[in-house]
């Protein structure tokens, strides 16, 4: 979960943001997140909720997709009916590109489609523990593999859609595993231009359906000159993608 404020120039009419990232509750808890947000966030002032779906949905586009427990096209009327009444902007996620793994687990998307991973021949431990040999905290999709984004903008096509969202949060965080020198499609290349390349990607398809891209901001830090390290920040090299991604997407912290 994260609160973040971003204040902007008067003219950006839809900033400046007062809003919470959540995930996604399950699908019996629909009623009580409903009511979380009438009075709870309405009453604080959030004007803008981004919902951690990820694979929570019952897409219809790949249903294989599907996760347990997922949310309900019914499900999601109701909160954007809800955050419509109370001027709420309702903004979906799915974390994209990084975290496509956790721990031991690999979600969904790598377990569906293994021939996207970026480093197969890392392997899911029985019992993850960090630091590790391989490096590894989550797994990334290759930006370079030739069907994957055929796959991933079937679904954040559904999901802008079922939410009716003026925005989508791409994620985009955390991303360790870049321009591996194992990997056919990315090794060699610059991990700034890998990064940017996806941002691009991504949100030139949201611009074709009417949405600005949003994402987190910490792989566009220089992790080394600003000593915030790894986690908060890039060591390995992203960091210089912020010359090269559009102008009009939002950076949040």
């Amino acid at each position: 979960m994260a609160l973040f404020l971003l204040p902007v120039k008067a003219e950006d009419t839809d900033l400046p943001v007062l809003g919470l990232c959540i995930s996604a509750p399950g699908h019996e808890y629909v009623k009580e997140f409903d009511k979380f947000i009438r009075e709870e966030l309405a009453p604080l002032g959030v004007n803008t909720l981004v919902l951690r779906v990820d694979w929570g949905y019952e897409f219809e586009t790949h249903p294989e997709l599907r996760s347990d427990n997922p949310l309900t096209k019914k499900d999601i009327k109701t909160l954007v009916l809800t955050c419509k009444e109370l001027n709420i902007n309702l903004i979906p996620q799915i974390n994209l590109l990084g975290h496509q793994s956790w721990e031991s687990k690999v979600d969904k998307l790598l377990e569906v489609y293994p021939q996207f991973d970026e480093t197969p021949w890392v392997k899911m431990p029985e019992e993850y523990k960090w630091p590790n040999d391989d490096g590894l905290y989550c797994k990334s999709y290759c930006p370079l593999h030739p069907e994957v984004h055929d796959v991933v903008f079937d679904v954040v096509g559904e999901l802008i859609d079922v939410f009716e969202a003026n925005a989508f949060h791409a994620g985009m965080d955390e991303v360790f595993y870049i321009g591996d020198s194992k990997c056919p499609r990315c090794s060699g290349k610059d991990n700034a231009e890998l990064f940017a390349g996806e941002v691009n990607l991504i949100r030139n398809f949201l611009a074709s359906r009417g949405c600005r891209m949003w994402i987190w901001g910490d792989r566009l830090i220089d992790g080394k000159t600003t000593g915030y390290g790894m986690w908060e920040a890039s060591i390995n090299n992203t960091h210089r993608a912020i010359e090269l991604i559009y102008r009009d997407v939002v950076i949040c912290d």
